[in-house]
């Protein structure tokens, strides 16, 4: 009984080592997708997707058989090709083992279908960058005009996030990820300048959390650092009335420069069909005051609208006919 046991155990070993992923169509349209291990005159034997043991599906039943590698061994529930042992033979007894199967092929790439049922992974998982556009909406009093107390001149703020997948860690998600961002502004009594940020950032998704939301709407939390550096920068004395400290009579050698951070929140909504997604972010930037007072920060919020593309290989028209 023991050695019937292991002889069974072996065939089904070997049937499995050299089957091939296969598609079974039937008159009616569905499909069954799995390895198939075995083709003889009166059956397609496929292990399906899910489970460990191969089923016997009936040729007569079958309106084609379609193999990973291109092959149609089965067609009109006829027998072109037989299939054992990872070897096709012909079958010379079939009118139609000479016909050619270019006409009645469909492309099919099964490639993409076994992913999709074997991968799980949603356009978050994947590796993304994104173009955000924003405007401030509100600023310290160091970015207010001194006598009117109105918002300096604030300019648009346009940048590009470059995003990791997300990982588990506790109850949320986190991914990390670079940021790149300009701002500008312009007041009396700082100068006129326009700068570029760059840093990194930690993103936390909060929909492990918010089960409830529907799949695709995310809750996310933004933070990170960053280093601030002037693109251009106008403090003329003739032209901005610019308090100076003592023993400083110009500001001709001064640079902008130095470190600050953001953080902020955002709602995003990934797009079913197509790796697409977009985000409503709004989020606080800390960054430094113009010269001479460099050391010290001010901040801004701004509001606006990211545009993602998820970076998920597309496997469609990519197999060999």
């Amino acid at each position: 009984m023991k050695n019937i046991l292991k002889v069974f155990i072996s065939f089904a070993f070997l049937g499995s080592l050299f089957a091939l992923h296969g598609k079974i169509v039937f008159y009616d349209g569905t499909y069954v997708l799995g390895k198939v291990t075995k083709v003889d005159e009166s059956s397609v034997y496929i292990i399906p997707v899910g489970l460990d043991t191969p089923e016997g599906v009936l040729i007569g039943n079958i309106d084609s058989l379609n193999m990973e590698n291109g092959m149609v061994p089965v067609l009109n529930s006829n027998v072109d090709y037989f299939y054992q042992g990872g070897v096709f033979t012909p079958n010379n007894d079939d009118w139609m083992a000479n016909a050619s199967q270019k006409d009645y092929h469909e492309h099919i790439d099964l490639e993409e279908e076994f992913q999709a049922i074997n991968d799980p992974k949603k356009h978050w998982n994947y590796f993304n960058f994104s173009l955000n556009g924003g405007i401030p909406l509100f600023v310290a009093n160091s970015l207010k005009e001194v006598e009117s107390g109105q918002m300096a001149e604030m300019g648009p703020n346009l940048g590009l996030n470059i995003q990791f997948p997300y990982y588990p860690v506790g109850p949320v998600d986190i991914s990390p990820g670079l940021r790149f961002m300009t701002f500008s502004y312009k007041a009396n009594h700082l100068g006129s300048l326009k700068a570029v940020q760059i840093g990194a950032f930690t993103n936390i998704n909060l929909r492990p959390i918010l089960y409830f939301f529907p799949e695709n709407l995310h809750l996310t939390l933004d933070g990170g650092i960053n280093f601030n550096l002037a693109t251009d920068l106008d403090q003329d004395l003739f032209t901005y009335t610019i308090d100076l400290p003592l023993g400083l009579t110009d500001l001709k050698d001064e640079k902008y420069a130095g470190p600050g951070i953001h953080f902020g929140s955002s709602l995003d909504y990934y797009l079913s069909k197509i790796p697409i997604a977009f985000k409503l972010f709004f989020n606080a930037n800390v960054v430094p005051q113009t010269p001479p007072f460099t050391s010290t920060f001010t901040y801004f919020g701004n509001m606006g609208l990211s545009m993602v593309l998820i970076l998920k290989r597309n496997t469609k028209n990519n197999s060999i006919r």
